[in-house]
């Protein structure tokens, strides 16, 4: 058996899994990060308590503010629209957490997230979670090969249902608790007010529709994302939606829906986990892409550019391709790479 760093937010998913290895036998201890003001470790302190297994608190405000919450705030200043979950995964939890488990004498770090991991050729291969409804292979394309080669993710065989029937048969504390659905540092989940107080874009500015008319004003550039549809606080005939955020000029610019479609894109750098991608996939329709994390995936080929950058050619055109978002590329349940998007093709 082995010894297991579990990353332990009190939630009922971490919690399970480490109930879960302990029951397996493995020595296990709980890490519970404080990451914010706004964080908790009372559900944590609760369930080590009840399996009867250590529990190291980390306080890595500061590092946390530097990693996460910072890039979130300049990349909104910058015109981009951020995944800060994803960079919190790569930077904090399989950066930091990881390398302060095995400073400590940890074989493994285990997390309650839904995917699943197999040893592939040569390389480990990252696979979604059988439930389709709680797969997070999206928030955890790693950003570089073997990242994830000491992890375990428990729970990637399994439905959330089950889930919370373990917790309960381990009379965990925290069995019936609900799901966070909001980025863990703005609880509320308003993101806007979050940035009106630290954001540089936040000014008044205008609203242009296609022909640079004025058809209205807003309030920071950061309240407004691609796609965006609702909350425009301008009338008009037909629908309009944000096709550009212009941080340089401070203006939102507004078109029609088919103004905010794009079948080409760019992107930076590029992950690819699997060897051989892109080149294997070079002029051909084989892989899928997610332009978001709650995105369709679409059939799409890859081209590897000068200065690295991977053009992304979709198989049909897809609304709301934001620069700032990661591109998740696919083999069927395979994550194969990623790749920061720049924006689309005109």
């Amino acid at each position: 058996m082995s010894r297991v760093a579990v990353a332990m937010s009190g939630g009922v998913d971490s919690s399970t899994v480490a109930a879960l290895l302990k029951a397996e036998g493995h020595e296990v201890e709980g890490f519970t990060m404080v990451l914010h003001k706004h964080s908790r470790v009372d559900d944590a302190k609760r369930v080590a308590d009840a399996l009867g297994i250590p529990l190291n608190i980390l306080d890595i405000k500061e590092i946390f503010e530097k990693l996460v919450v910072e890039p979130f705030v300049a990349a909104y200043d910058s015109g981009l629209t951020p995944n800060p979950c994803v960079t919190c995964n790569r930077g904090v939890k399989f950066g930091y957490l990881a390398s302060a488990a095995r400073e400590a004498g940890f074989e493994w770090i285990a997390t309650g997230h839904y995917a699943r991991l197999v040893q592939g050729d040569g390389y480990m291969r990252l696979l979604k979670g059988l439930d389709v409804k709680k797969d997070q292979s999206y928030f955890l394309a790693p950003r570089e090969r073997g990242a994830l080669d000491k992890v375990l993710f428990p729970l990637g065989e399994m439905e959330k249902v089950k889930v919370r029937e373990l917790a309960a048969s381990f009379n965990l504390p925290v069995a019936k608790k609900s799901d966070s659905q909001d980025i863990c540092f703005i609880p509320a989940g308003d993101t806007a007010s979050f940035l009106g107080e630290r954001s540089t874009a936040a000014k008044r500015g205008d609203i242009l529709d296609m022909e640079g008319k004025k058809v209205g004003e807003h309030e920071g550039v950061h309240r407004y994302t691609v796609g965006q549809r609702r909350g425009l606080g301008v009338s008009s005939v037909a629908p309009l939606y944000v096709v550009r955020r212009d941080v340089a000029s401070n203006v939102i610019v507004l078109g029609p829906r088919e103004k905010a479609i794009s079948k080409t894109f760019t992107a930076k750098d590029a992950v690819w986990i699997k060897p051989g991608v892109p080149d294997i996939c070079h002029g051909k329709f084989m892989l899928n892409v997610k332009i978001r994390s709650t995105g369709k995936e679409c059939l799409c080929r890859v081209a590897a550019l000068e200065g690295g950058v991977t053009m992304v050619e979709l198989n049909e055109a897809q609304f709301g391709v934001a620069p700032g978002q990661l591109a998740v590329f696919y083999e069927g349940e395979e994550v194969v790479g990623s790749a920061w998007i720049e924006g689309p093709c005109e």
